[in-house]
């Protein structure tokens, strides 16, 4: 495939473009944070590795790494109280 040729955009344009990509991905950072929670709290109030990873279609480590991280995300959120419950925000907010 050969390589594609710059379109040359006004500044302003090529500036708003930039700006909805950096949104998109800040959204959807934002979006698998939220999902890693979730995990956890659904490892934390019982719910197996085994299924979780049966219900999302991924092994039981990649289950467990993002209950991990979602642990380390929920108490990022909730700074320094650990009785502060941890705020998640709607997907795509």
């Amino acid at each position: 495939m050969p390589p594609k040729k710059r379109v040359e955009l006004p500044d302003h344009v090529r500036e708003a473009v930039l700006d909805d990509v950096a949104l998109s991905h800040e959204q959807a950072i934002t979006a698998e944070e939220n999902d890693k929670i979730r995990i956890h709290l659904a490892l934390v109030q019982g719910v197996t590795t085994y299924e979780i990873a049966a219900k999302l279609g991924v092994s039981q480590t990649v289950v467990s790494k993002w209950g991990r991280q979602g642990e380390e995300a929920r108490n990022r959120r909730r700074g320094s109280d650990p009785h502060r419950p941890g705020e998640l925000l709607p997907n795509g907010s």
